[in-house]
């Protein structure tokens, strides 16, 4: 009896992640290894139907057997786990983090559904029938991302195939016991079409599958369980389970029948064990990958994105931005708007985005409160040849989708060895001054610095507010574009500070200037500065008003510096300035002891030291009060800043 093409291929791929775990005995793999060993068929029924690369397939840290059905080649992911040339990532994702034509994976349970909702949404804009396919674990059922994708892809229509390979166990844990309630029930809420079968006939699982994927491919989400079992460990040797469980388990395995009964089978299996032992002893003796730093960013196209730009009539900054947004969405068909609330006729909170879906209804998604998805299917469809924008209401709601930021936006285009990039923008409305209270105030911004693989950048009123958003919009690194709620409502400035002058970004001998520089000001006599202050954002107008009351009354003069990158963040400007004026004020919304103002500090005292004075003004150590009265207590004001500067000009 012939073996059909779906056992053969589950033999290939067990011989292979039997060969990994005897790798990882002999310590000649790094990290950890999550084997596929029972649920090989989940791959094999389903791989023959796509078209990999064409279609997407989003797959968790157990997908190798995806990987390997879909034609994915056999040294490179040898070499990623053995961190040797010809590695898939580079050595960067080892065995979590793959990265193949259409096929990736991430180690990170429930932040994958959103980015194949994304990745399918992707494909529907661009008019053909691929499809997005997610790998999901069972116990992914009590991840809320997971959730969240499923309404957007019930909503929007999306083809996208999510796929439950049901084990019944997470990690150690016994499904049973962490997911009440049906689990059909459950999926019909979403109004998602649904399946539930075995693995234990594979042709006729091959079969069905190739039913669903034209479903999918005809435009409609679909979920699709299908019972297997694990008959490894989750990785390495952490298995509880008892040897009856685990006995009962491999004796109703379909491939382990198959491989018992069918001299066949057995003797495929032995020719492929010889042939990914003799593959991995070539892989061992290639060279080691040297370390790499980068690039963790790509690098932005060149032009001067924060200069000044003229507008032709006196228009407020909200207006700026949305005229900006409908040109770029009227000649440019991949750009994506997506957010809550943003559809007219409300337009958006702070009506940033007003007319946009009565001029582009098929690219500006109103979205549910999901913040989570917003960030992550914005992922998807980056990743799917898109440029996302995407807004998040206000900052302090970002933590919802820090994960999708962190863990997903930042890590792909190194980790996936610049395979790819992820142009999203995700426009942050930040920053207190209008009584919003303790929850709707911060300026969370900060929290996304210091993560390799992001950029965070800073509109203040000096700025060309459509200059900025689009270098935003057009820079491959996802990149966060802080907007304070304050600066909406004001008219960008047409002359500098009093008695400034705008002038280039000072550069210190053998430090890069920022990708993008950073808005300078000197004195206009040329004459010596006494003071550098350094802010962004909607500080700015505060400290110039603070300026303008120490230039007129104690006739001091400024360098004045307005970030425009906060991260990453090149601090050589700021250095250069305060070695020629030896005082350093800066001045930031954020609590200042782990903020900015902490790194600029330790920047300048590592490369002056003690030859400058260095002082901050940041917010009081307390959540932003409600009150009008309070919350001005607790915010930098004029009379604060104005007192600190006088405090370092009378101690010098």
């Amino acid at each position: 009896m012939t073996l059909a093409p779906v056992i053969k291929q589950a033999i290939r791929i067990r011989a292979f992640e039997r060969k990994l775990l005897e790798l990882f005995a002999e310590d000649a793999v790094s990290g950890t290894v999550h084997t596929c060993i029972g649920q090989e068929l989940c791959a094999t029924a389903l791989a023959p139907h796509l078209d990999i690369g064409r279609d997407a397939f989003v797959a968790t840290h157990r997908g190798h057997g995806h990987y390997l059905a879909l034609g994915g080649p056999p040294d490179a992911l040898l070499a990623e786990l053995m961190g040797r040339e010809g590695a898939l990532c580079r050595g960067r994702g080892g065995s979590q983090h793959l990265c193949h034509r259409g096929y990736i994976s991430s180690g990170v349970q429930g932040g994958t559904p959103p980015l194949a909702v994304g990745l399918g949404w992707a494909r529907k804009l661009s008019g053909t029938d691929a499809i997005a396919v997610a790998q999901v674990g069972d116990g992914t059922f009590g991840e809320g991302a997971l959730y969240e994708a499923m309404t957007f892809a019930a909503l929007w229509s999306v083809p996208v195939l999510f796929l439950v390979e049901y084990n019944g166990i997470a990690m150690t844990t016994d499904v049973a016991t962490t997911t009440p309630g049906d689990l059909e029930k459950r999926i019909a809420g979403f109004g998602l079409e649904y399946d539930r079968r075995s693995d234990m006939d594979p042709e006729s699982l091959h079969a069905h599958m190739g039913e669903v994927v034209s479903r999918v491919r005809s435009g409609q989400p679909f979920m699709q369980v299908i019972d297997t079992r694990r008959l490894a460990a989750h990785s390495k040797g952490d298995d509880t389970r008892t040897p009856e469980l685990m006995a009962a388990l491999k004796a109703g395995d379909p491939v382990q029948k198959v491989l018992d009964s069918d001299p066949e089978a057995a003797a495929l299996m032995e020719r492929c064990a010889k042939e990914v032992a003799q593959l991995a002893s070539e892989v061992r003796e290639r060279p080691l990958i040297p370390f790499e730093e980068g690039p963790v960013l790509p690098r932005p196209s060149p032009g001067d994105h924060a200069g000044s730009e003229r507008p032709v009539d006196n228009t407020r900054i909200v207006q700026r931005l949305n005229a900006e947004l409908h040109r770029m969405m009227d000649k440019d068909p991949s750009i994506v708007v997506i957010g809550e609330d943003l559809a007219d006729p409300y337009g958006g909170a702070f009506k940033v985005t007003r007319g946009l879906s009565v001029a582009h209804p098929e690219r500006l998604f109103n979205t549910p409160i999901s913040e989570a998805a917003i960030v992550g299917v914005s992922n998807g469809l980056a990743l799917g040849g898109a440029r996302p924008i995407a807004e998040i209401m206000f900052a302090d709601f970002a933590f919802l989708a820090a994960d999708q930021l962190i863990n997903h936006a930042a890590k792909f285009h190194y980790t996936y060895a610049g395979q790819v990039t992820c142009p999203l923008t995700l426009r942050l409305v930040s920053g207190g001054g209008r009584g919003y209270g303790p929850t709707h105030s911060q300026c969370t911004e900060l929290a996304f610095c210091g993560i390799p693989g992001l950029r965070v950048l800073a509109l203040s009123h000096r700025h060309a507010p459509e200059r900025l958003l689009r270098a935003a919009v057009y820079d491959d690194a996802p990149t966060v574009l802080v907007e304070h709620k304050a600066l909406y409502g004001l008219f960008p400035p047409q002359e500098p500070p009093i008695d400034l002058t705008q002038c280039a970004a000072p550069a210190e001998a053998g430090e890069p200037l920022p990708e993008y520089a950073p808005l300078c000001f000197a004195p206009v006599d040329g004459e010596p500065a006494d003071v550098t202050i350094v802010t962004y954002g909607g500080t700015a107008p505060v400290v110039e008003e603070a300026m303008r009351e120490l230039i007129l009354q104690d006739e001091l003069r400024f360098e004045y510096i307005i970030l425009t990158q906060l991260w990453p963040l090149h601090a050589g400007p700021i250095v250069a300035s305060a070695h020629r004026t030896r005082r350093l004020l800066i001045v930031e919304e954020s609590v200042a002891t782990f903020g900015l103002s902490a790194a600029l500090a330790a920047a300048v005292a590592k490369s002056l030291g003690p030859q400058v004075a260095v002082g901050s003004v940041g917010a009081a150590h307390i959540p932003i009060p409600c009150a009008r009265h309070q919350e001005s207590s607790t915010l930098p004001t004029v009379h604060s800043i104005a007192e600190k500067v006088r405090s370092m000009t009378r101690s010098a």
